[in-house]
């Protein structure tokens, strides 16, 4: 125990399921699942803030972080404070984000720009929305591998399928469900602010990312924000990419049986000392939009019975092209970057209520932030 730490326990979240915990003032991290041979794996640290440093020594990736800071959280009457984690300067740039957000629309309401305070706070709702998402998607993954440790039959690359696989699917799809939205929240807002309204045009009111595409494509001169936008949402960019995966889900099939069924896999991650800790992989299909082209060809349903077998040995094969928290963690780095830029180009600047008590109670005062 170090009593000059901060009173904070942490459980950090890692891909494929494991998960790291430290109790408040030690020093001592602790790994769950156990290694493959049934040992418990401990780590010890020298100062608080180099939990991310030993975590990443150990070859894990870090999701995000649920910190524990006072007794009503750790009693359950106030939820525990989750932040998805960015392995980038700012590490906890979605909180950064939200609060920001929160700020333009209080500095909108102020203003009397009803559009900019309805739009800020649809934004600063949905960044909370893909954190929260990545959690549950993240608890999932906890879910299926504490049963498989469980059942104690771990066999690295095994394909399988339990009653947790398809729950797993169900987060992902509810991802990428509120990632769409946010996406297209941040494309209003850019359709409206950006440079001055140079997009808008008379009498059109764009509400999504392929209405603002349409936009830009005709505009000839665009600023870099608006040019980084095109180039992202045209074929390659990761725009385009998660709108054709959301497409494909929201409508065509479920992610896991939109081409051949997908199956979850064993996956061992390495530590020192020649030691294994358990996890999974849940594979996404490759190239979302050649899967959404076929799946609307009708005729082309009659070709899974066809070559049944052919298709039985892809899903044993197939890894896929990303793992599914892989890929939100990806996608919830990016958009929550991507509205940090959005939120430079708001016309009004973050404000932040301050609160001071007074002999005659506590009143409130708007001011910018600094």
């Amino acid at each position: 125990m170090k009593d000059n730490w901060p009173i904070c326990g942490r459980t950090v979240f890692l891909f494929g399921g494991p998960v790291a915990s430290i109790e408040p003032q030690s020093d001592i991290v602790l790994l769950w699942p156990n290694t493959k041979d049934g040992k418990e794996v401990q780590i010890k640290l020298d100062k608080y803030e180099k939990l991310f440093y030993a975590l990443n020594k150990y070859n894990l990736k870090i999701i995000g972080v649920e910190f524990t800071t006072n007794y009503s959280e750790f009693s359950g009457e106030s939820p525990r404070q989750f932040r998805g984690y960015i392995e980038q300067e700012r590490h906890w740039s979605n909180w950064d984000a939200t609060q920001k957000w929160s700020g333009i629309a209080l500095s909108s309401f102020r203003n009397k720009n009803g559009l900019s305070y309805d739009l800020s706070n649809r934004i600063s709702f949905q960044l909370t929305s893909i954190n929260n998402r990545l959690k549950n998607l993240a608890l999932s993954y906890q879910n299926q591998l504490n049963a498989l440790a469980l059942k104690d039959n771990f066999k690295n690359g095994q394909r399988f399928q339990d009653g947790f696989t398809d729950l797993v699917y169900q987060e992902f799809h509810s991802f990428l469900f509120d990632a769409g939205i946010l996406r297209d929240n941040l494309c209003e807002y850019v359709y409206h602010f950006s440079n001055d309204g140079a997009c808008k045009q008379d009498g059109k009111e764009i509400t999504t990312a392929g209405g603002l595409l349409k936009v830009l494509k005709k505009m000839v001169v665009c600023t870099e924000l608006e040019s980084y936008l095109k180039n992202e949402m045209g074929p390659g960019g990761w725009l385009f990419e998660l709108g054709n995966y959301r497409d494909l889900v929201m409508h065509s099939a479920p992610i896991n049986i939109a081409s051949h069924r997908l199956y979850a896999i064993h996956e061992s991650i390495a530590l020192p000392g020649n030691k294994e800790l358990l996890s999974v992989r849940f594979p996404l299909p490759a190239n979302p939009e050649k899967l959404y082209g076929e799946r609307c060809k009708k005729s082309d349903f009659d070709k899974y019975i066809e070559h049944f077998k052919e298709l039985s040995r892809f899903s044993i094969e197939e890894r896929g092209a990303y793992d599914c928290l892989e890929y939100a963690h990806k996608v919830f780095g990016l958009l929550t970057n991507l509205s940090l830029e959005i939120v430079k180009h708001s016309p009004f600047k973050p404000m932040k209520h301050r609160f001071i008590r007074t002999k005659e109670g506590i009143i409130s005062a708007s001011e910018y932030e600094e």
